[in-house]
C-alpha cells in the first residue's frame, strides 16, 4: 500500500516490453466494481482476498508479464505460491511508513489507510512477511519510479540469468517471466 507497486510495475513492463497485469484492476473487473471502496462496500476485505486468490490461480502460469499485486497478497501463502510457480519472482518494494504516509496523505481511495494508527500496525505486521517471501528487496525511499524499475530490471539480468535470460535492450520473450511486485 503506497510503495509504488502500480507505477513501478507499469514502468518495469515498459522497460522489459512486457504486458502489466494490475491485480487491483483485475479485482474490480471480477467484482464488477469501479474501485477498492466499492469492493469493500460490496464484500469487505473478505471479497478482496477471495478475488485475489482466484486471480492468482488464473494467472499462476502466465508468462511474459509483470503482475502488480495488492499489498495484502503476502497474507495468503496460496497466492504467493501460485505467483511463484515455475519462474515467478516476487519483488518487495520497501518503503518506510513515513514515506507511505506522505504519499497517501491526500489519497482517500485507500480503505485500509483511513486510520493512520491501524495502518501503521498493519505495516509493522506485514513487513516481516514481505521480507520472508521476497526474492528481491528494493528500497524505494527517495528514488524515482524510473530508477526503481531500472534497478529491478538490471537485477533480473544478473540474479536470475541462470534460469531466465532477459537481455535488457532486446528481449527474448519466449522463456522470460517477469516478477510479481508486492
Amino acid at each position: 500500500m503506497g510503495s509504488g507497486k502500480s507505477s513501478v510495475g507499469k514502468k518495469l513492463g515498459h522497460l522489459l516490453k512486457l504486458p502489466v497485469l494490475e491485480m487491483d484492476e483485475l479485482v474490480c473487473q471480477k467484482t464488477k466494481t469501479k474501485n477498492m471502496h466499492e469492493v469493500f462496500a460490496k464484500g469487505g476485505e473478505w471479497l478482496l482476498r477471495q478475488t485475489e486468490v482466484a486471480i492468482a490461480q488464473e494467472y499462476a502460469l502466465a508468462e511474459n508479464c509483470v503482475i502488480s499485486t495488492g499489498g495484502g497478497v503476502v497474507l495468503n501463502k496460496m497466492i504467493l505460491g501460485d505467483l511463484k510457480k515455475r519462474y515467478g519472482k516476487v519483488i518487495f518494494l520497501r518503503a518506510t511508513f513515513q514515506t507511505i504516509a506522505e504519499r497517501l496523505a491526500d489519497d482517500a481511495s485507500r480503505p485500509l489507510f483511513k486510520n493512520r494508527i491501524e495502518a501503521q500496525s498493519l505495516y509493522q505486521f506485514r513487513q516481516p512477511l514481505y521480507f520472508k517471501d521476497a526474492d528481491q528487496v528494493v528500497e524505494v525511499d527517495k528514488k524515482s519510479v524510473e530508477h526503481i524499475a531500472q534497478e529491478i530490471a538490471e537485477n533480473r539480468l544478473t540474479a536470475y540469468s541462470h534460469s531466465i535470460p532477459i537481455p535488457l535492450q532486446e528481449l527474448d520473450l519466449d522463456k522470460a517471466k517477469a516478477p510479481a511486485i508486492q
